[in-house]
């Protein structure tokens, strides 16, 4: 595997041009749209209030997605975002890590104090149930679906409302993203 500058000196060399992961991504930010909303509502939630509901649809694979959007988006500053992949036994049956039941509510909570922000829940209909902690080749499809949602969304700045060390995602700025900053969930 050869780094970057090692691949500049290869192409000049030899003539030929570079594409890097994000290129890939903006071409097919530009050419393909994985998602589209099938839906828009406003709900209330006992976690928030009101909220305006959209959903999203899966092209590839048919799954729908919802964004849970509160407040005004517009403007420069950051704005907080919960990215949360749908696991029912983590979510539902409280197996795993403790207190995963309770973020996405709490998340709810501190964005509708906050006056502003997105919850988006991302469900993979395919998933097979595992009570263990295997890592899930799912990850990397859930990223793009998400970036994509959220460039949908028109917002650029993101505020990652999470209790995981934060991310390191690949290819996120040919979305127009840019994670600025974590805040923990507490579990009360």
């Amino acid at each position: 595997m050869a780094r970057l500058p090692d691949l500049v000196a290869f192409a000049q060399r030899h003539n030929l041009k570079i594409g890097t992961i994000s290129d890939l991504i903006a071409y097919r930010r530009r050419h393909d749209n994985l998602v589209q909303v099938t839906q828009e509502r406003a709900v209330t939630s006992e976690f928030g209030g009101e909220w305006t509901m959209r959903i999203y649809s899966d092209t590839a694979h048919g799954d729908e997605h919802i964004a849970l959007i509160k407040g005004d988006l517009d403007g420069d500053a950051p704005v907080l975002v919960r990215m949360h992949a749908l696991d029912p036994m983590l979510d539902v049956v409280g197996l795993g890590a403790s207190g995963r039941a309770r973020e996405f509510s709490q998340a709810m909570k501190i964005i509708a104090a906050e006056g502003r922000g997105v919850l988006v829940l991302l469900r993979d209909t395919t998933m097979k149930l595992h009570a263990d902690d295997a890592a899930s080749p799912r990850t990397l499809r859930q990223y793009g679906l998400g970036a994509q949602i959220l460039s949908s969304l028109g917002l650029s700045r993101l505020v990652l409302l999470t209790n995981s060390a934060r991310p390191r995602v690949v290819g996120l700025d040919a979305y127009g993203l840019s994670i600025e900053d974590t805040r923990p969930i507490p579990l009360e």
